[in-house]
């Protein structure tokens, strides 16, 4: 008999959590009235997606991984960048609705000149008790984050789900919000190349093309200790320990000057196919490698004169940059990078430069 009586008060409780879900989707439950944290998300940690578009159709997707986010799920994202726009989504909080005489006005603005932000949790269908049901990858919040007011402290945005439109701030700062909301993905690329410590490289090859003699290989042999080895794969017993500890410290942090993103296919194509002049790969302790290909960067780039695209070879009167040069990372030549020769100044040194000079 108990268990009769505990079996229909639970499909009771069931029935009244359904009805009041259904009631509530369909607007029959008044609105409370708006929060201060109407549009904030408190649980940045468990934000799997995060969607942000412009009017143009021009879009960032940034998805969370186990090893940090991507963008388009594919790039990996600049940390910072993304600590920044989680810090906002936690923090952006509604100052004031917009007067009513105003609203039409703000309406017709927001349609030609706002950013669409779709947030993604993993978040249950509804909650009986505290009790999770259906739990799975959500969309737990959209809005349209609109031009700054004209003080510049502030934001119009419209939540949907809300008909009217709002300003938003977030607390003790001095600014407008937008430019944490950047749609353009390469904005949110990691200029990263390698990043590296010491203590964590396994080995790495320095393929030298243009002078194959000077090509070497490193390989841990101990916590900070390391074997050199020339291109005929012979143990150099005598070399200049610390030009070589230098060089391999400076793995920690090589990042890129430039994504080359309106460069055309046929010029990409161009670079790579010549001036390869260098290949450095990076073996870490965990067996996971990092390959950068590089290119010489003519004087007359390829970028600029199309005219030496499809040649069969690189003309002798054509000097290279002596400031730049274009690398491919891990073989995807559709991301090409333009970098600084001082930036990768040790690396770049010959086999000859780590010997002991007699």
């Amino acid at each position: 008999m108990k268990k009769k009586i505990i079996c229909i008060i639970l499909a009771a409780l069931v029935a009244i959590g359904c009805l009041f879900l259904i009631l509530s989707k369909t607007g029959k439950i008044g609105k409370a009235q708006p929060t201060s944290e109407l549009f904030a998300i408190k649980d940045t940690n468990n934000i799997t997606k995060i969607f942000i578009a412009d009017m143009t159709g021009l879009h960032s997707l940034l998805v969370r991984h186990e090893d940090g986010w991507y963008v388009q799920d594919s790039v990996k994202a600049m940390p910072q960048k993304m600590d920044e726009l989680l810090a906002t989504i936690h923090n952006v909080t509604l100052q004031q609705i917009v007067a009513k005489t105003a609203q039409s006005n703000i309406n017709k603005m927001m349609s030609v000149n706002a950013i669409k932000v779709e947030i993604y949790q993993n978040a249950p269908k509804f909650k009986i008790f505290g009790i999770p049901f259906f739990t799975k990858e959500r969309n737990v919040k959209t809005y349209y984050m609109g031009p700054a007011t004209m003080d510049n402290v502030a934001n119009y945005a419209i939540l949907e789900g809300f008909d009217e439109p709002c300003i938003v701030y977030i607390p003790g700062f001095r600014g407008f919000l937008t430019p944490f909301y950047a749609y353009n993905p390469i904005d949110w690329y990691n200029c990263d190349l390698f990043d590296t410590k010491i203590t964590r490289i396994k080995s790495l090859l320095v393929e030298d093309f243009e002078n194959p003699e000077e090509s070497y290989y490193v390989e841990k042999s101990g916590a900070r200790f390391f074997n050199l080895y020339n291109s005929k794969n012979e143990q150099i017993m005598d070399y200049d320990t610390v030009k070589l500890l230098d060089m391999l410290s400076e793995y920690r942090d090589k990042n890129y000057e430039r994504y080359m993103a309106n460069m055309s296919k046929s010029a990409i194509d161009s670079i790579v196919r010549f001036n390869h002049f260098k290949t450095i790969t990076l073996t870490d302790v965990d067996g996971k490698k990092t390959t950068l290909d590089m290119f010489r960067k003519l004087e007359k780039d390829p970028y600029y004169l199309d005219a030496i695209v499809g040649r069969t070879e690189t003309p002798e009167d054509e000097p290279y940059n002596r400031d730049k040069f274009y690398a491919v990372l891990n073989g995807d030549a559709s991301h090409l990078v333009q970098c600084q020769y001082y930036h990768f100044d040790r690396q770049l040194q010959p086999l000859s430069y780590f010997l002991k000079q007699q």
